[in-house]
């Protein structure tokens, strides 16, 4: 009856905008309308079934503080509860003592616990909520936030294993954005008092990069909540850890020494310290060390029966592609289960901090993601007893790259629009999956990898979509399958953001006003909702643009067309470049405010083309290649949309976007007026300048890997440092070609940005000494992004007010520029 009912709602709802005779009052997208958003953050659903939680983000311009980067959100999160064994049960607030500031966590196996977060000030501090209850206990913790592993572990329903900072600091991740401002201002305090040195130092030898004093170092716990005791296992400077499924072992991933940057070779976001792994008994039995062997972060796999770990390793003089896969015993003895020909990361990559080996077990034997030398195609194969590798995924068309769960019976796989057993001896087809399934992923922006690529599911059922969008149950095995449809299909507006064998989370948009629905077998209801003020919010939709590239290969470019119904011309076009990414659409008012959005400047009347820039061939950064991509796409739409402004065309991009807008205004007349936010102009700066971060707080690290990397191994396309090919690094600094650009040129910066101010202000000094026209914005207490809301009104106010003087006036009918432009030629 339920299923019945939310059908015949559904319909009602239908039926209604279908017979109204009066279309509602729309009206366009502002910027006051994306400081303000409400949004739902993460979910889960408790392994027992019972419990539902959600986060939810208040008013984005609410938060009490900006300087925490994307984080500042958390200040304003909050924590919902539902009761999922009454159908009607209405969320609750987890915490109803508790202020916002609240971040979720891990459920305990059993269902009964939930560990959170909360933010206040600045302190993040570790509690563990009774669910039924809704009561917490605070633990006086401060947990870490590594960027290679994970934070919190339930080793058993009743214990918490939990990466801390002794001190009680706020995690680098936090005083990244925090902690440079308050420490500058501690270091001229104490020149200007005189009664104490004011200085960093920062050594380098042999490749090294050390600070003194150096280090932080870390501890990690064991919370008993059954006792009630807190047991320090193990401290240093941990990277990450993993405890065994037998609650015997926990292996512990620690920072060792220094790695050497390569003479010849420099990785943008290298592993700037070796792995040593120690195996620690949680009876308090010992530790013992795992020697001789350098441990890649993102690989910490315990077998099922918690006698053996696998991980990547190499030798300390060995590369990455020359390591192992490794089967690593609690006693500290490691053996090689598999080291071959086969390549474990794409041609041309390395492990790094943000990528690894992904590897499980498979009825006792590791399997891992590979490729054969000069392939492209990654497959699965089992690394047998004898030394040899078997390709399990061979008869694929399209290999899966991850592991939906891992069971008794095998592993289970989604791929070529099916479901899949991946087995000792290859890949079977699950009888009765049906077709055109594609597997539900949650993304979770705070993972590591390690925790979203090498921590499939040990169970029994996995949650597809079928070619109708419909959300299916699915057991897991070699029989015929088990399906349970969840609620009413998904469709293109929906995302999940929780599952479970009998239920699931979803978000619906229609438009601005997003919806939470709980998804059973009896049907979906909606659960709660964000921004319903701004339901008149009218959003461009973006068309397609199906064109050749500059290499005369298929591409697509998306047209945003002013917001409205009134039919007036767009005030100009705005050409948004950025290689190998184009803006297809609606992102969710989670992301409204980064970068700059397409639909905003829709709805203040700009048409905006998101330009096809490919990056996939050797020469793609180049900037003529760049200017013949752009100039295709830019070509395209004029031809399909004849009231696009062929005559007020602006080029905008932010940070390698940025680069690629300058180097446009160095090679073409086409455009009007030139937006260069947080862009590169000069390279061999760029290549050696230290970042805000680097300079104030170098305990966190050095960056110069990271800009080094970006340009000799990474999106740069240069092959070597400056004094190698010194050449490529002047032909990719556009202020070097500063004279021939004649359109006015818009530079925004801001003084904590990883891409140092003084790239837009050397092409200020260069535009002032040739007596173009130019204008620098610098927003002070920002990064790479603009994060408080005051400064995002003032951006968008400061582009449209350049626009408005660049680009010239509109022709008469285009007033506000709300109209929908042209229709596309046939």
């Amino acid at each position: 009856m339920f299923s019945i009912c939310v059908r015949l709602t559904w319909a009602v709802l239908a039926l209604a905008c279908l017979v109204s005779p009066v279309r509602a009052q729309t009206r366009a997208l502002s910027v006051e309308d994306i400081v303000s958003t409400e949004a739902f953050g993460r979910a889960s659903i408790s392994p027992d079934g019972r419990w539902a939680v959600y986060e939810k983000r208040g008013p984005y311009d609410s938060a009490p503080r900006y300087d925490l980067g994307p984080r500042s959100t958390w200040t304003i999160l909050d924590v919902w509860r539902v009761d999922l064994s009454r159908l009607d049960a209405a969320p609750k607030r987890l915490l109803p003592s508790e202020p916002v500031g609240l971040i979720l966590g891990p459920w305990s196996p059993d269902g009964r616990r939930l560990a959170v977060y909360r933010l206040r000030g600045d302190r993040l501090e570790l509690g563990v909520v009774t669910a039924a209850e809704r009561t917490v206990h605070w633990t006086e913790l401060t947990p870490e936030m590594p960027t290679t592993g994970g934070a919190l572990e339930w080793a058993s329903d009743d214990v918490l294993l939990a990466l801390v900072r002794p001190d009680g600091s706020l995690p680098w991740l936090l005083r990244y954005y925090a902690g440079p401002g308050p420490a500058l201002t501690r270091a001229w305090d104490r020149t200007a008092r005189g009664d104490a040195a004011s200085r960093t130092i920062v050594d380098t030898e042999d490749g090294a990069f050390r600070v003194i004093p150096d280090g932080e170092e870390q501890a990690l716990v064991r919370l008993d909540l059954a006792s009630g005791t807190t047991t320090r296992l193990a401290e240093g400077a941990i990277r990450d850890f993993a405890s065994s499924p037998n609650g015997q072992t926990v292996a512990v991933l620690k920072a060792g020494e220094v790695i050497p940057v390569a003479p010849d070779h420099v990785v943008q976001m290298g592993v700037p310290r070796r792995g040593r792994l120690e195996m620690y008994a949680l009876d308090g039995g010992g530790v013992a060390a795992v020697e001789g062997w350098d441990v890649a972060p993102h690989l910490l796999r315990w077998s099922p029966s918690g006698d053996a770990l696998l991980v990547w390793g190499r030798r300390d003089a060995a590369a990455w592609a020359d390591g192992a896969l490794l089967r690593a015993t609690p006693d500290g003895r490691a053996a090689v289960a598999w080291q071959g020909d086969l390549q474990v990361r794409p041609e041309g990559a390395d492990i790094d901090q943000l990528r690894g080996v992904q590897a499980d077990w498979l009825d006792g034997q590791p399997i891992f993601l590979a490729r054969r030398p000069g392939s492209e195609r990654f497959d699965w194969y089992r690394a047998s007893a004898t030394g040899t590798a078997v390709n399990l995924t061979e008869g694929l068309t399209a290999p899966p790259a991850r592991l939906a769960a891992v069971g008794p019976e095998g592993a289970t796989v989604f791929a070529d629009q099916s479901l899949w057993s991946l087995t000792e001896t290859g890949a079977a087809p699950v009888a009765d999956a049906g077709q055109a399934l594609r597997e539900v992923v949650i993304g979770d922006i705070e993972k590591a990898f390690r925790l979203r690529a090498n921590t499939a599911p040990h169970q029994a059922w996995v949650t597809g979509i079928d070619g109708g969008g419909q959300v299916q149950v699915l057991g897991a095995g070699h029989g015929p399958v088990s399906r349970q449809s969840l609620g009413e299909p998904l469709g293109a507006s929906g995302r999940m953001i929780a599952t479970s064998p009998s239920a699931a989370l979803a978000v619906r948009a229609s438009g601005m006003v997003e919806s939470l629905s709980l998804m059973t077998a009896g049907g979906e209801r909606v659960l709660d909702r964000v921004n319903a003020g701004l339901s008149a919010v009218h959003l461009s939709v973006p068309t397609r643009i199906d064109h050749l590239d500059g290499y005369g290969r298929p591409a697509t470019s998306w047209l945003f067309l002013p917001s409205g119904e009134d039919g007036r011309a767009p005030k100009g076009l705005i050409v948004d470049v950025y290689p190998g990414a184009v803006e297809q659409g609606w992102t969710g008012p989670f992301n409204l405010t980064y970068s700059l959005r397409a639909a905003v400047l829709a709805g203040s009347g700009y048409a905006v083309l998101s330009a096809a820039l490919p990056n996939d061939r050797p020469d793609s950064w180049k900037a003529d290649v760049q200017a013949a991509n752009v100039e295709a796409a830019v070509e395209a739409a004029l031809e399909a949309f004849s009231q696009l402004p062929a005559d007020r065309i602006a080029v905008a991009g932010h940070s390698w976007g940025g680069l690629v807008a300058l180097n446009l205004a160095t090679r073409s007349q086409r455009y009007r007026s030139v937006i260069a936010w947080a862009g590169m102009s000069e390279m061999i700066s760029e290549w050696g300048e230290f970042t805000p971060v680097t300079r104030v707080l170098p305990e966190g690290g050095p960056m110069m890997r990271n800009q080094q990397g970006w340009l000799e191994t990474g999106q740069g396309g240069i092959s070597g440092p400056p004094w190698v090919d010194l050449e490529a690094y002047l032909a990719s600094s556009p202020v070097l070609a500063a004279d021939r650009i004649t359109a006015p040129v818009l530079l925004i910066t801001a003084d904590r940005d990883y891409v140092p101010m003084s790239q837009a202000e050397q092409m200020f000094s260069a535009r002032y000494r040739l007596g173009g026209r130019a204008r620098l914005i610098t927003y002070w207490g920002e990064e790479h992004m603009l994060w408080s809301p005051a400064n995002i009104r003032d951006l968008y106010a400061q582009i449209f007010s350049w626009l408005d003087e660049t680009l010239g006036p509109p022709p008469s009918g285009a007033g506000d520029g709300r109209g929908k432009g042209g229709a596309p030629r046939p």
